[in-house]
């Protein structure tokens, strides 16, 4: 009679400790916020903080290029400082270089600016026809 007990007394334990666990996971599961990653904004973020500083090393690298360049041109120029026709073409070389310097630093900043502008996410557009659900073109 006491093995029958015994195999009474474990079932029953057996049973309370599992709704004991199930009751605890329960528990748990409702007292933990649920946090939904929104994986999209998080990639959309990424994809814009990496082209900022893209963008933004590409115009540090471009002044620094620029300096140089300017520097070597300062260089040139000195032996020429006394012949106009050689400095005027120094000069408008170097007016050409700094246009392109201009224009290329024009463009990074405007690419920068769309990177920091938030884009607009598209939707995808319901199919025509309203709400009604018919979707047939009228006057057909």
């Amino acid at each position: 009679m006491t093995s029958s007990l015994h195999r009474h007394v474990r079932g029953a334990l057996f049973v309370l400790g599992t709704v004991a666990l199930a009751w605890a996971g329960l528990a748990a599961a409702q007292s933990r916020p649920v946090v939904q990653h929104d994986t999209t904004q998080q990639r959309m973020q990424w994809q814009q903080n990496t082209s900022q500083q893209q963008i933004s090393n590409q115009l540090r690298d471009n002044r620094i290029a620029e300096q140089q360049r300017q520097r070597i041109s300062d260089s040139i120029k000195r032996p020429y400082a006394n012949n106009a026709n050689a400095t005027q073409q120094i000069e408008q070389a170097d007016q050409a270089r700094r246009n392109g310097y201009q224009s290329r630093q024009q463009s990074l900043l405007d690419s920068y600016q769309n990177a920091v502008t938030p884009q607009p996410v598209e939707r995808h557009a319901r199919k025509s026809g309203g709400s009604s659900g018919h979707g047939k073109p009228s006057g057909g």
